[in-house]
């Protein structure tokens, strides 16, 4: 198995792929074909560059420099034909019944049209293909992009406005910034506002249903991920954590991390009726 202190990993979730990636290539005898979703940057895509995949990923044209500053070294000429952009949120750029496995990292908290996302993942995979997904539930206490508690729990609007600039006021005095806390926290409103669609597990489970024979979760894998990072860390609390979680009772640290921190999905075998 691929082990936490083979590269240095930029997220748990990574690591969580990488592994999974690894299992399901053990049972083909062909190179897997992959696809990266919402792939940003390219930090995903270029940490699985040293296995034997063929790699694939799109997201906005907002990204493309960097991209190509990471990616198109390694391609060259078919870097083209590896990533792709959108055109419509609601449309994978890639043809139908082309990959073996689909993965969407911290990605379905962004994506708007949830039911038609989950009939394109569907789309492009092979019949038995799988669908791996990480992203945080509504049930998520702290909001992780801004790392600001329940604040996505409140209504768009005043009160929120009002709440994130009581937040930013605090923190801009002890940074003794120039910033202003009502400016930002009307940007910050908005971003949650346009940006982010946290849903239940039992809406994901439904959708996923509809497009897919199985939905399960994999939380035990991508918290074991989590768990050999915090202990490979050099920091000694990353390590003094690690063995406390794990001291857990089995079904109580995976509710905690499902719930609190990140839910992971695995959909296999797209619905033919469904495509």
């Amino acid at each position: 198995m691929i082990s936490a202190k083979d590269k240095d990993w930029n997220s748990s979730t990574t690591l969580y792929l990488a592994r999974r990636l690894q299992s399901i290539a053990s049972d083909k005898r062909y190179k897997l074909a992959v696809l990266d979703m919402g792939c940003g940057d390219g930090t995903t895509l270029e940490c699985l560059l040293d296995y034997d995949y063929e790699l694939y990923g799109y997201d906005f044209s907002t990204h493309e420099e960097s991209l190509r500053n990471k990616l198109e070294p390694y391609w060259g000429e078919n870097f083209g034909s590896h990533i792709r952009f959108m055109t419509d949120e609601k449309v994978i750029p890639f043809e139908q019944n082309l990959f073996d496995v689909v993965y969407a990292n911290f990605v379905f908290e962004h994506v708007r049209f949830f039911e038609t996302m989950m009939s394109e993942c569907a789309r492009v995979l092979k019949p038995g293909g799988i669908l791996l997904s990480s992203f945080p539930l509504a049930t998520c206490p702290i909001e992780p992009h801004l790392k600001i508690p329940i604040v996505h729990w409140l209504p768009p609007g005043r009160l929120r406005i009002k709440y994130l600039q009581l937040f930013y006021i605090l923190r801009f005095r002890r940074k003794k910034t120039t910033a202003l806390p009502l400016q930002k926290a009307v940007d910050k409103n908005r971003y949650l506002k346009d940006c982010t669609y946290y849903r239940f597990i039992n809406e994901v489970e439904s959708i996923g249903k509809a497009y897919f024979e199985s939905v399960e979760l994999e939380t035990h894998d991508f918290l074991a991920s989590k768990l050999d990072l915090l202990q490979a860390s050099p920091n000694r609390i990353n390590q003094v954590l690690s063995s406390t979680i794990q001291n857990l009772p089995k079904s109580l640290a995976e509710s905690l991390c499902t719930y609190l921190i990140a839910a992971t999905f695995r959909f296999q075998n797209p619905k033919v009726n469904t495509i």
